[in-house]
């Protein structure tokens, strides 16, 4: 008890140090910071999400991608691979076009809050539109990520989309899938033998002669295991005639945000190595 007081200042000198260091010191160091531009007149960067994109940053965090997917860009100082030549190399995040640079606290200026992320069970999405600036392909990998990716292990968000008759000509939004993701929206369907015996007595010539225009010289004769199997593959890569797949206004929004990542592209002063 001699020493009561002693540990007690240690402790609190302890916390105040840490409190003062980490967060005192690091608010008054970036409470000041802006957007930059290298020249008068250029657009300063980064610009504040807007419109469909700022929806969309409330659904992806919503959805808590940020789980399994960071938005920071490493140095070129971390992360370790061999070249062809087997010599060994650093920079591991550049190379695999997460960014042209590592990320520095600007990029995050008009984040809140902030969505560094604590692990990559998927890659880095911190420059994603600029990587891939695909609408189409993200909406793909959005209802079924095995669509994209045979080997993925990103859950399906297939309650973002809608499965809804076609009356009329298809969306410009419809999806465009065959009918293996769609029947079954995040799932891969495929018909039972007697399904597809069904399929075929009801719509067998029709589906052949659909095959025959695209697959020439292939053994599609449904009389044959083979030709069965063929047809099969085929007629389940095309789409359904009366349904399509649409985003709702949810899956809109969070691929106009992917879109909207493009992090680690601007040169920034600070961000040299």
């Amino acid at each position: 008890m001699d020493r009561g007081l002693v540990i007690f200042l240690g402790a609190l000198l302890t916390f105040a140090s840490s409190w003062l260091g980490l967060i005192l010191f690091p608010f008054w160091q970036l409470q000041t910071e802006k957007p930059f531009a290298a020249a008068e007149g250029d657009a300063p960067y980064p610009q504040p999400l807007a419109g469909l994109a700022l929806a969309g940053k409330k659904v992806y965090q919503a959805n808590g991608c940020m789980y399994c997917h960071s938005q920071q860009v490493r140095s070129e100082r971390f992360g370790n691979w061999w070249d062809a030549s087997g010599e060994h190399r650093t920079g591991a995040d550049i190379r695999r076009s997460y960014g042209l640079r590592r990320t520095v606290s600007r990029d995050y200026l008009h984040d809140n809050p902030t969505m560094l992320g604590t692990m990559r069970t998927g890659p880095d999405l911190a420059n994603i539109g600029v990587r891939n600036p695909s609408a189409a392909w993200h909406h793909t990998h959005l209802l079924n990520p095995r669509s994209a990716n045979a080997w993925s292990v990103m859950p399906s968000f297939a309650y973002l989309y809608s499965r809804a008759k076609v009356t009329g000509a298809r969306s410009d939004k419809a999806l465009s899938l065959g009918r293996e993701w769609t029947v079954d929206p995040g799932y891969r369907w495929r018909p039972s033998a007697k399904e597809w015996d069904a399929i075929l007595s009801a719509r067998g010539p029709e589906i052949l002669a659909s095959a025959l225009a695209v697959r020439p010289g292939t053994q599609l004769d449904p009389a044959t295991d083979a030709g069965r199997a063929n047809l099969l593959e085929f007629w389940l890569t095309t789409p359904e005639e009366n349904y399509q797949i649409l985003p709702t206004a949810e899956g809109e929004a969070l691929v106009a945000y992917l879109l909207a990542l493009r992090k680690a592209e601007t040169p920034l002063p600070e961000a040299k190595e």
